[in-house]
């Protein structure tokens, strides 16, 4: 598996980094909007894999497990095989306690410090309050394109798409994105995303 950055959605991207497994977005978190589904509807009963996010800062690990445990041809190592067969019918909260507790990934996670690129340390600027960032996976399972969120209590499946065309990552691209309760981290000229394909 390739995790590629993407830095447009349009049609002619997406088809350059097919096959496409799922879609990993980097968002702007503000806390003062409702949770809502973003156009899409819960679903409890999602079949695959989905856990929560039970500690601060583990957004992004836990939304390329989500995205991972969800790729039924992924050969994955020992590790990872072993921790989405024992989570099989756990619950997304006993999920999230499981992975939080699993010494090899923390130490993985906690491995993958973003670099420092600029600092503005000492020029004397007010300081503000740290701006939070939140990752959210979109992927095909079973005929429909799912929303993954940690934070939300259950997947929201968006539909079903069409294998023709851009298939689901077309679907995903017109999905509410981003939800209401964030900021895209992104703007006329900047985009974050990830995707996730056969390498």
């Amino acid at each position: 598996m390739v995790f590629d950055d993407l830095y447009s959605l349009d049609p002619s991207t997406l088809a350059a980094h097919q096959p496409l497994h799922a879609l990993i977005f980097l968002f702007k978190w503000t806390s003062d909007s409702p949770d809502p589904t973003s156009g899409g509807s819960y679903d409890s009963d999602f079949p695959g894999f989905f856990a929560h996010q039970v500690v601060n800062n583990a957004c992004a690990t836990l939304a390329v497990l989500n995205a991972l445990g969800n790729v039924p041809s992924l050969k994955s190592g020992q590790p990872l095989e072993e921790l989405f067969n024992f989570t099989q019918g756990m619950d997304p909260q006993t999920r999230g306690m499981v992975v939080t507790s699993a010494d090899w990934l923390r130490e993985c996670h906690n491995s993958l410090t973003p670099p420092s690129v600029i600092s503005l340390d000492g020029l004397g600027l007010p300081k503000t309050s740290e701006d939070a960032y939140h990752f959210i996976v979109y992927l095909p399972f079973m005929g429909c394109v799912y929303e993954l969120d940690g934070l939300k209590a259950s997947p929201i499946r968006h539909g079903v798409y069409e294998e023709k065309g851009e298939g689901w990552a077309g679907k995903a691209r017109f999905a509410p994105i981003p939800p209401p309760h964030t900021q895209p981290f992104w703007s006329d000229s900047v985009f974050s995303g990830r995707s996730l394909r056969a390498g």
